[in-house]
């Protein structure tokens, strides 16, 4: 069997989504006998319904991975919707899954996700209603889909780690007192930025005594406090598992309530770290219940790291990518 994954850049450019579909698509072949391949919504002659029904000409299956800004930069890909639902209806047979990485934006009235979210709300609610089945990361967009489509099977299905799975982790007591701030530069730069602060007081609480800064340059400072700090800049994915390896946290900016849909939150709890997790916005920053384990640092300091780190390592397993192959692999077969 064989599918095309539709992504909103070339993969190659490991932007997250892209990222996601060629690990999903490599499992998928491995764990399930099931071929893909990637469409990037970029390389289209246009971004129009009529190219996108062209582009899927002879297509029986689809899987769509829809981050509405991906497509369209103010959140609405009527285009890709209206794309969606002419190559469906082409011809009868036609089977679409869709994996929903966003539902819609929300924000204050003197931002524009605020007068947009009623048209991106539309549009996912078209998407999900032409699906035969969907995969989001966090129960509270299952919820959401759930009423604009009851009949609809969805799973839901925590992100997996882009830079690898090790098939073993070494406890926190043996590894060096390294913290490890990995991801795309605008999570790192609200780190360095905005919560620099947290970012130092875990370096200190935890006893650390280096930071490794791992992706796209954002003018990492050459010290935290009277810890040194080495920029690795971006590496292939295998040198970013190896160096996770290697430390002993990992910092995340990111809304508690929201870990599910980290990439970045993924790849430390694969990997064994001590996931930390700060955030100075809305969006459940103190939220305990329903997220994954990790540790704050305006919380007590964590009796047992080891316990904490083997926590959230098992809570990823649970959800692992050959675990996820054979979700998907349902829902494709119908």
């Amino acid at each position: 069997m064989s599918l095309i994954q539709i992504v909103p850049h070339d993969p190659a450019s490991s932007e997250g989504v892209g990222s996601y579909a060629l690990a999903l698509g490599a499992a998928l072949a491995r764990e399930g006998e099931i071929g893909s391949r990637c469409l990037a919504a970029a390389a289209l002659p246009e971004q129009s319904a009529r190219a996108l029904a062209a582009a899927l000409a002879g297509e029986s299956t689809v899987l769509l991975h829809y981050a509405n800004y991906g497509y369209q930069r103010r959140g609405c890909p009527s285009w890709l919707i209206d794309g969606i639902e002419r190559w469906k209806g082409e011809e009868t047979g036609r089977r679409l899954v869709t994996v929903f990485h966003e539902v819609y934006a929300t924000g204050p009235p003197w931002r524009s996700s605020f007068w947009l979210s009623p048209r991106q709300r539309q549009l996912a609610a078209r998407l999900v209603r032409a699906s035969d089945a969907a995969v989001t990361s966090l129960d509270l967009y299952a919820s959401v889909l759930h009423r604009w489509r009851p009949t609809v099977p969805i799973a839901v299905a925590p992100v997996f780690s882009g830079v690898g799975e090790p098939a073993a982790v070494t406890p926190l007591v043996s590894r060096p007192r390294r913290l490890l701030l990995f991801g795309g530069a605008g999570a790192r730069r609200r780190a360095w930025s905005d919560l620099r602060e947290q970012l130092l007081a875990a370096c200190e609480i935890l006893g650390l005594e280096e930071v490794w800064d791992v992706g796209p340059g954002v003018g990492a400072p050459a010290w935290l406090g009277t810890r040194p700090v080495r920029e690795l800049g971006v590496l292939p994915s295998a040198e970013v598992s190896a160096r996770l390896l290697e430390g002993y946290a990992g910092f995340v900016a990111y809304p508690a309530a929201f870990l599910g849909k980290s990439g970045i939150f993924a790849a430390y709890s694969a990997h064994g770290l001590l996931p930390v997790c700060a955030w100075n916005g809305g969006g459940g920053a103190g939220a305990t219940n329903g997220v994954p384990p990790h540790w704050n640092p305006v919380q007590p300091v964590p009796a047992d790291p080891d316990a904490l780190a083997a926590a959230a390592h098992a809570w990823y397993e649970s959800h692992s990518l050959a675990r996820q192959a054979e979700t998907f692999q349902e829902l494709i077969e119908g």
